[in-house]
């Protein structure tokens, strides 16, 4: 079965000519979409020689209703994603537990055909917050925690995962070329993330770069059905100490060491498969792999925190279905 398939795969190839890949989305047409992650992380804390072993599954549904449609192929579209289901795996110290977090994401969005998003208005703003109280960097460090350090852990997760903000995870991606293209061909985009959670003392967030390269491998064929075929690789390396610090609370000389080195290197791949005529992004399946280590100003080469991870995150188009009209709010 191999050789005819490769025979297949090589016909295809050698067939194709240079695509404009332009997505099309529908009048009154409501997409729904199932995101389905899983992270292998190995932490280890100041003081310990052993890695210890630990597993998230995050997971969501999202919708993308066309609600009216303007010149050049751009729409607006309402974007709506309820709950973000969160996993911990059994430990050796714990049983699995499962947690619904309601991030209430509600936007009107306008999407041109190559999947930027060039306006997005939230239609329900979120409840007040507690502001957080000073960092205190060496006591509670985990995920669920409301240490600010944790609170940033949990979106290096997130974004290793291709599952954070609407604008920098895999929902509207991938990020298509402004030209024709033929299979080899490459371009590259610079994509901002943004936690969705974290906010710095005014309120706003302060944006990381991701820079992708896309290549569009040309038409394939998965179970019997032609797709169009682009993947995307992201190689990170960065410290993302300040980042941090612009959004986190600073502490005083009473508080102890403070934040001083954040380093992250992240390598990711992510392979799109879109449908041959519209162009929707019909299913993706990411990998990554990295780390990060949290150093503070006590010990500057000495890590209080460690991570080693590996994710994967998949996509997939679940149903498209008729909506009657209505007009944007």
């Amino acid at each position: 079965m191999i050789v005819p398939t490769l025979l297949a795969l090589s016909l295809l190839q050698a067939d194709a000519k240079p695509a404009m890949l332009s997505r099309v989305f529908a009048p009154n047409q409501k997409y729904t979409y199932d995101v389905k992650s899983h992270l292998q992380l190995e932490n280890r804390q100041r003081g310990l020689d052993t890695f210890m072993p630990e597993d998230f599954d995050m997971n969501y549904t999202f919708t993308a209703e066309v609600q009216q449609s303007k010149a050049d192929g751009i729409v607006v579209l309402h974007y709506q994603r309820p709950t973000m289901t969160q996993i911990q795996g059994e430990t050796w110290n714990s049983q699995p537990q499962s947690k619904v977090d309601k991030v209430n994401l509600d936007y009107l969005l306008t999407v041109s055909p190559i999947n930027e998003i060039l306006e997005t208005i939230e239609q329900k703003k979120p409840a007040a917050k507690i502001p957080p109280k000073k960092a205190k960097w060496m006591t509670g460090i985990t995920v669920q925690g409301g240490n600010p350090i944790g609170q940033f852990i949990g979106e290096m997760y997130r974004l290793s995962l291709f599952i954070g903000p609407v604008d920098s995870a895999l929902d509207f991606a991938p990020k298509l070329p402004f030209t024709e293209v033929k299979p080899g061909d490459t371009w590259k985009r610079t994509i901002g993330y943004q936690p969705q959670k974290l906010k710095d003392k005014d309120g706003k967030s302060v944006v990381q770069r991701l820079d992708y390269t896309y290549t569009y491998r040309g038409p394939v064929q998965v179970n019997g059905k032609t797709f169009q075929r682009v993947t995307a690789d992201l190689d990170l390396k960065t410290d993302l100490a300040e980042w941090a610090k612009q959004f986190m609370p600073e502490g005083d000389a009473s508080d102890g060491p403070q934040l001083s080195k954040l380093p992250l290197n992240l390598k990711g791949t992510i392979e799109f498969d879109l449908d041959p005529k519209t162009f929707n992004t019909v299913a993706a399946r990411a990998s990554s792999e990295g780390g990060f280590q949290v150093f503070l100003s006590d010990a500057p080469k000495d890590p209080l925190f460690e991570t080693r991870l590996r994710g994967t995150t998949t996509m997939s188009l679940r149903s498209i279905a008729m909506v009657s009209a209505k007009k944007p709010q």
